[in-house]
């Protein structure tokens, strides 16, 4: 009787740097591969997934190892757009400088918001946040601010024309992108997605892996006991809080630069962006730095397949028994059906069930706590 194949890795090991280097140089193809090979609807499809990416990467700092449930993160999504919108519409600003300025701000907000959730917590912070997600829209309306939030009917050529008449993407008067007028701009736009995704990816790696990122996972299981052993819940909380809604400011201000015209009304800016983003961290996995990453590639690639069956048609013939009553597209319905099924099958989402397969090939050992720093096995003591 034949045994199965069984691996045994240690992590630090030269195994274990091979497959991270492996995965690395996996990753790197595939974004250097969209923009030089891909079509424009493929590019732009690309865009739209990393500002998913990275807002849902964002509230997974706070879901996922914070513990705190949050509904509202489309506003902060929300204040990126119309700080970037009304930067560089009305006071002329490079699209550059509104992206720190919508991070402050949101920042801020975000801190604001965490108040309440030193005192509540559960399915109570989580309707104080969708109440934010209500506002915004409505606050944008408000009469008394029209004057520079253009109202329902929203702000318009906010995208980059290229010309001398309109702000640029410099820094300090230095273009490092060259004469785009004219050109695709698809693209530029990619490459300030990846950016942005990069920055809050590796934002969020070196919070989890701080002791700030261990007090989180302490509030997360138990607050009581993270209180006792000396965590400081209200200002780990308001930290946690106000960093991710600034992280999630990012994506909106790249939002607006690609869209070039903003509404309240958007739907990534209203209730349903909030609960997009949070099905994305479910689906990929929440509380895993890779999990928002792989759900939201998940989410856009079947919104993209399935965004075009308009007409009962155009849904293949397998599936038309199931979707073809349907008047709408049956993107979001497909997703929910996923959400649903890896709910019984992935507890734990993508990310869960591709751990739970390779550990049955692949054991890795974890390297032993305190030897960081330590010597290697032969060589002589340091001051020797």
């Amino acid at each position: 009787m034949s045994r199965k194949l069984h691996v045994t890795i240690r992590s630090g090991g030269p195994a274990s740097w091979v497959i991270r280097l492996l995965t690395a140089a996996f990753v790197v193809l595939i974004v250097l591969w969209v923009p030089t090979r891909a079509s424009d609807s493929l590019i732009d499809t690309a865009t739209t997934a990393l500002v998913w990416m990275a807002a849902a990467m964002s509230l997974n700092l706070l879901v996922g190892y914070a513990g705190q449930l949050s509904l509202g993160h489309s506003a902060f999504l929300g204040i990126g757009v119309y700080t970037t919108a009304i930067g560089v519409t009305r006071w002329g600003w490079s699209p550059l400088w509104t992206m720190p300025v919508g991070f402050a701000v949101a920042f801020v907000v975000g801190v604001l918001v965490s108040l309440p959730a030193l005192r509540i917590k559960g399915v109570y912070l989580a309707l104080v946040t969708l109440s934010l997600a209500l506002v915004f829209p409505q606050f944008i309306k408000w009469p008394k601010i029209e004057w520079l939030t253009k109202g329902a009917s929203g702000i318009d050529q906010v995208s980059y024309k290229f010309s001398k008449d309109n702000p640029t993407f410099e820094l300090f008067g230095w273009n490092p992108w060259g004469n785009l007028r004219g050109q695709n701009v698809k693209p530029f736009y990619y490459w300030m997605a990846v950016l942005v995704v990069v920055f809050v990816y590796l934002v969020c790696r070196g919070v989890v892996k701080s002791r700030m990122g261990r007090s989180l996972v302490a509030i997360r299981d138990n607050s009581t006991a993270a209180a006792v052993m000396g965590v400081n819940l209200a200002v780990t909380k308001g930290v946690v809080f106000g960093l991710s809604a600034a992280m999630c400011a990012l994506p909106g201000s790249l939002l607006a630069m690609k869209t070039g015209t903003v509404t309240p009304d958007t739907a990534m800016l209203t209730v349903s962006g909030s609960i997009v983003m949070l099905v994305i961290m479910v689906v990929g996995g929440a509380g895993s730095l890779w999990g928002p990453i792989l759900g939201a590639a998940a989410y856009e690639l079947i919104a993209e397949k399935t965004g075009e069956w308009n007409e009962a048609d155009q849904i293949p013939g397998f599936l038309q028994p199931v979707l073809g009553w349907s008047e709408m597209p049956p993107s979001t319905g497909i997703f929910a059906v996923v959400l649903i099924a890896l709910m019984f099958f992935a507890p734990y989402g993508i990310v869960g069930l591709w751990r739970k397969q390779i550990a049955r090939v692949v054991t890795v050992v974890p390297r032993p706590a305190g030897t960081a720093n330590l010597p290697a096995e032969g060589s002589a003591p340091a001051g020797s």
